[in-house]
């Protein structure tokens, strides 16, 4: 084996080296990152439902880009470009199946940002009223007058609005 054959062989391997190498790096940051996300997010005052949604985004984001570094350096574009194009298709094809979980999710998102009513606030919505003792990233929980709890979900509380009454004192 001459110096010319050993270049050769290291071209053709370098490139999976490479990737060997970004692989084992990305892991072991997009974990410190994965940490730190949630160290942040654990000091906002979002629920913890977002606060996961909001870290799975970022993880999984991070690592879409890591497969797409891996696609360019091993020259897979061609056989990999059309199956996430398939995979967007697919995507837009489970959205539209989920879509009104999804429109509960979003907002919830909402709602739980807005602040709008809080837990023990009693609101009037889709023709109940009562005092909420429950908000969650996809449903609202009311406990009406009579002690019925009553799940709503959140993208219909949030495109039929909602009356927030005031709470009672004491003294009423």
């Amino acid at each position: 084996m001459d110096l010319t054959d050993i270049l050769n062989l290291f071209q053709a391997i370098e490139p999976y080296l490479k990737v060997i190498v970004v692989l084992v790096v990305a892991f072991f940051v997009i974990g410190i990152l994965n940490r730190l996300v949630r160290r942040f997010l654990g000091t906002t005052v979002l629920p913890l439902d977002a606060q996961n949604l909001l870290r799975r985004i970022v993880v999984y984001g991070l690592w879409f880009a890591v497969l797409m570094y891996v696609t360019v350096e091993l020259k897979l574009e061609e056989i990999f470009m059309p199956l996430i194009g398939a995979s967007v298709l697919v995507g837009a094809a489970v959205a539209l199946a989920v879509k009104n979980a999804l429109s509960d999710a979003v907002a919830g998102i909402f709602l739980l940002l807005d602040r709008h009513f809080n837990i023990g606030d009693e609101i009037e919505t889709m023709k109940y009223r009562g005092e909420i003792i429950d908000v969650t990233l996809r449903k609202t929980r009311l406990k009406t007058g009579d002690g019925t709890i009553v799940v709503l979900p959140n993208g219909k509380i949030d495109s039929s609005g909602w009356v927030l009454h005031e709470k009672k004192t004491e003294r009423e």
